[in-house]
């Protein structure tokens, strides 16, 4: 009686965890520079998932919460934008300080590639029962290290044929 009261209570505890659980966090988003200049994304959900919310968001690298107010050029105020759309957005390629028109974005700040911040690109892809939020972190540093042929992808440059093979591997 006692080991099935203690395996009831483990189990329990399991499914508590379980349900207060985040969406799982994967590396589906690749960044580059085109010839041009322009930063470029490649958002990818897996095979017959999409995406229904996206966002881009910056920080200055020398914020902190214990920063006075002002303290920082308007330059480095926070920038990015949201995206939501009843939509189906599959696999898409797209600027990413423009996206495509027919998607509802709203702005915030300056709307390009900056010196010193961070940039999170990141998607919500719904499959089945469980979500899942595609990402990447980049910089301005990042994207000009790359080489022709390269995107910055799970923190880290590669080719574009490693992406589809890392999209492949964690879908």
């Amino acid at each position: 009686m006692r080991r099935g009261a203690t395996g009831l209570l483990g189990a329990l505890v399991g499914l508590g965890l379980l349900c207060g659980c985040s969406p799982a966090r994967l590396p589906l988003v690749a960044v580059w520079t085109s010839p041009d200049g322009t930063a470029v994304a490649r958002v990818q959900p897996c095979p017959g998932d999409h995406a229904s919310r996206m966002d881009l968001r910056s920080w200055d690298e020398r914020e902190s919460d214990d920063a006075p107010a002002g303290a920082l050029p308007d330059e480095a105020a926070d920038s990015g934008w949201d995206m939501w759309s009843s939509a189906r957005i599959g696999r898409t390629t797209f600027p990413v300080f423009e996206p495509p028109e027919s998607w509802r974005v709203e702005t915030e700040g300056t709307q390009a590639l900056l010196p010193g911040r961070t940039y999170a690109l990141s998607f919500f892809g719904p499959r089945g029962g469980d979500t899942y939020d595609g990402h990447v972190y980049f910089t301005a540093a990042d994207l000009a290290s790359l080489r022709p042929g390269q995107v910055w992808a799970d923190d880290r440059a590669m080719s574009r044929s490693a992406f589809a093979e890392l999209v492949g591997d964690t879908c």
